[in-house]
């Protein structure tokens, strides 16, 4: 669905991540792990279309549609919860009125047989298709629904949204996304501001969610009951796991212990190298031997050992409305 070839992001001279690929495939569930600066949200806004990479590219295709919830944003008052909320189906009014001219020209028009015409036909299903997708019919039914299950009260329906904290307008945000139905929906720590009965609403909706989902998560409960993939950013590079997190950490300790390895036995050969070189080096004829040694260890590609400790995750109990409206 989403092809990432050759990406890097470079600052002052050097890369935050350097020539990575992968792809992101229709309901692939994948959590981005690393450390603190490691990338991940410069990732997502990558693939979200907001930055540029250094170099490299991200291709998908023209019917493709993402959702983005970064962790900070611009957001829109003036209007109530519902009202802002609405606004996820501004789609659904343009492909109505797509349909609906589409239609008309194919009423009127006579050359049944032209390219033209088969092309207006293909429109007009991709547009229907689109159109069940996002689920035109109930739409109030599914803003009352999806605001709900974020925490909103059926009294908050009618309130502005310049009333509410910074967190509340996130979920405001997010609900859109879902609502919007994405094909990719791409999330930067959503589960900051919502409080655990909303954590679990939204873990059970992307669990039965049609498109694919990435995400920056610190709730490794979260992750671990939701994801099904983890790509982790590390020394510039990503590591791609079929797994959710806790298991990801299990077999990042073992590539870990291998890479630990594998340095070792390269040190051992390195030094036994060294000293034949200093042995030979000054033996007229032993010298081109010796050479041909050096060339060896310059040749050597050295192998690296990652050596971030994991980080710990802290885990809050939060109450069932810890935040203020």
């Amino acid at each position: 669905m989403i092809s990432v070839s050759n990406l890097s992001v470079g600052f002052s001279g050097s890369y935050l991540f350097e020539d990575i690929s992968f792809l992101i495939n229709k309901q692939d569930r994948i959590g981005l792990a690393g450390k603190n600066g490691a990338g991940k949200s410069t990732l997502l806004k990558i693939l979200a279309g907001f930055q540029n990479p250094s170099k490299g590219e991200v291709s998908k295709p023209n019917d493709c549609t993402v959702g983005y919830l970064p962790q900070d944003m611009v957001h829109n008052l003036g209007k109530t919860v519902f009202d802002e909320t609405a606004t996820a189906f501004n789609e659904v009014k343009k492909l109505e009125a797509s349909i609906s001219n589409i239609t008309h020209q194919l009423e009127t028009r006579t050359d049944y047989e032209s390219d033209d015409y088969m092309n207006l036909i293909t429109q007009l299903n991709e547009a229907h298709e689109r159109l069940d997708i996002i689920g035109a019919g109930s739409i109030n039914e599914k803003i009352e629904l999806t605001l709900l299950g974020l925490g909103f009260e059926r009294k908050d329906f009618t309130r502005l949204t310049d009333e509410f904290s910074g967190g509340w307008r996130m979920r405001i945000e997010l609900a859109k996304i879902l609502l919007q139905k994405p094909n990719v929906v791409l999330l930067d720590e959503p589960t900051n501001h919502l409080d655990i009965e909303s954590i679990l609403w939204l873990e059970e909706f992307l669990k039965n969610y049609y498109g694919a989902v990435v995400m920056v998560s610190h709730d490794k409960r979260f992750l671990d009951n939701l994801t099904t993939r983890t790509i982790e950013i590390s020394m510039g590079q990503i590591f791609d796991y079929r797994s959710n997190y806790s298991k990801y950490l299990v077999l990042r300790k073992e590539r870990k212990e291998q890479q630990e390895a594998a340095a070792k036995n390269q040190q051992k050969y390195i030094d036994k190298t060294q000293q034949l070189i200093d042995k030979y080096r000054a033996k007229a004829n032993k010298a081109s031997f010796a050479q041909s040694l050096i060339k060896k260890l310059d040749k050597i590609e050295i192998v690296e050992v990652d050596s971030r400790i994991t980080p710990a995750y802290i885990f809050v109990f939060r109450r069932l409305h810890d935040q203020v409206k």
